[in-house]
């Protein structure tokens, strides 16, 4: 199980939440539920409608992390031009703070 997180996010942290979520459903800020797993080090997302997992690598997460740790935001309009997953990676954010694994603003 992750460990809360009382600094700013690392990438090797936000792994460890996705862990910790696998096999669980999840839900964007759109209520669209979806899955998260862990693949060649870096997160995927199973959206629940389709059934196909995508991830993007681990660069664009790592932006994604950078980008979170400025703002704060939980807004996936915020990080669209960083990964296509914003939605899920926002989700995932959310899961953790209601869990209290991940400190919010």
């Amino acid at each position: 199980m992750a460990r809360r997180n009382d600094g700013p996010l690392t990438y090797e942290h936000l792994l460890a939440l996705a862990r910790a979520a696998e096999g669980q459903t999840l839900e964007t800020v759109t209520g669209k539920n979806f899955t998260v797993g862990i693949y060649r080090d870096a997160p995927f997302f199973t959206p629940a409608a389709s059934g196909y997992g995508q991830a993007d690598g681990r660069p664009p997460v790592e932006r994604f992390v950078e980008r979170y740790n400025e703002t704060g935001s939980l807004r996936p309009g915020d990080y669209g031009k960083l990964t296509r997953n914003a939605s899920y990676l926002v989700g995932l954010l959310r899961w953790a703070r209601s869990r209290g694994l991940l400190e919010g603003p």
